[in-house]
């Protein structure tokens, strides 16, 4: 007797075989106006690890403290990891940070600061401590790193001296990319009650390939490990170099750095895509100003006008002349792999 062949149902079968995951909206932190028009995203991304990379004095730590504030400004728990030691509060309240000095001297407020890391698995274990805290509901908030900077710290083995840069690498590779990077991105999940992000400031090294021309390639210092986990990295500056002017305030001979005009690039996005390449963007003590040559007069005139008070202190007036040159910046090269 021949046995009756069960018709095959595609939709059944999928359904015992296919999972759909469901996740929250992305929610980008603003990093403002100009910051959007010269880049095309509004800044970094919760849920995500994101990079800012560039040569020094190109804009990284700005868009750091930018997106810091509008965290702040959300109800996003900051918490600021610094291991270059050049940080700022006082850049902090300037750009918008509500902060404030207690009686003893100590900036307060609604953000969490470390700066005594040694080593790369203290600041990766701190960042799992407090979201181990978070998944336990004993920090109640969404929370963002911000790390300044990636590259600055060494692995602990090296620390010790008993390692090197490929040490280094290994550790933010496995510590990052197999670790912190999975639970970021879980709590995207709707499932999850919190979000948490990233977002590095890393130097680049620069390296000669073996090609006749000779070009220059940038490349994340300590390695690639956090540039291949990230989904966002913005470029700041050039590759070979920063690829910057400097824009003074000049006042019977005196003079004082007023801004910087800088490149800003989305080298990686594999959120939405969108992004453009080389634009130019002007960074001032207060955040970012849109950077036209047809019409970044307008725009500098406009700042300086809005901040005469706070340029009268540095300058000893409110009116002064405005003096730009380009900024040639020396980089190390490098054989690291």
């Amino acid at each position: 007797m021949a046995v009756k062949k069960k018709e095959f149902s595609f939709d059944d079968f999928k359904k015992k075989m296919s999972t759909t995951t469901k996740y929250k909206p992305d929610l980008f932190l603003n990093c403002g106006e100009a910051f959007l028009e010269a880049s095309g995203v509004p800044g970094p991304c919760m849920g995500h690890i994101n990079m800012l990379l560039g040569h020094t004095n190109t804009g990284k730590t700005s868009a750091l403290i930018s997106s810091a504030v509008d965290a702040q400004r959300r109800g996003i728990l900051p918490v600021f990891l610094v291991t270059e030691k050049k940080w700022s509060f006082e850049h902090c309240q300037l750009m918008g940070m509500d902060i404030y000095k207690d009686d003893e001297g100590e900036w307060q407020g609604f953000f969490l600061y470390r700066d005594d890391f040694n080593y790369i698995e203290q600041v990766t274990d701190y960042i799992n401590e407090i979201m181990d805290k978070q998944d336990k509901g004993e920090l109640p908030y969404d929370v963002c790193f911000f790390w300044d900077s990636v590259g600055s710290v060494p692995c602990k083995m090296t620390w010790e001296g008993k390692g090197g840069k490929q040490h280094t690498a290994g550790v933010l590779a496995e510590k990052i990319n197999m670790g912190i990077n999975q639970r970021i991105n879980n709590t995207r999940k709707e499932t999850s009650p919190y979000l948490a992000g990233l977002v590095v400031c890393n130097l680049p090294w620069v390296k000669l390939p073996d090609s006749p021309m000779g070009q220059p390639k940038m490349k994340p210092k300590g390695g690639e490990a956090i540039y291949q986990a990230a989904t966002l990295v913005f470029r700041f500056g050039n590759e070979a170099d920063g690829g910057i002017s400097k824009i003074d305030a000049t006042k019977n001979g005196r003079k004082i750095n007023f801004a910087t005009r800088t490149k800003v690039t989305v080298d990686k996005n594999h959120i939405n895509g969108l992004g453009f390449a080389d634009s130019q963007i002007i960074v001032t003590p207060h955040g970012f100003i849109t950077s036209d040559r047809r019409d970044d007069k307008a725009a500098l005139e406009k700042y300086k006008k809005e901040t005469a008070e706070y340029w009268a202190e540095k300058i000893g007036d409110k009116t002064f002349e405005l003096e730009e040159y380009e900024v040639k910046q020396k980089i190390a090269y490098s054989d690291e792999d």
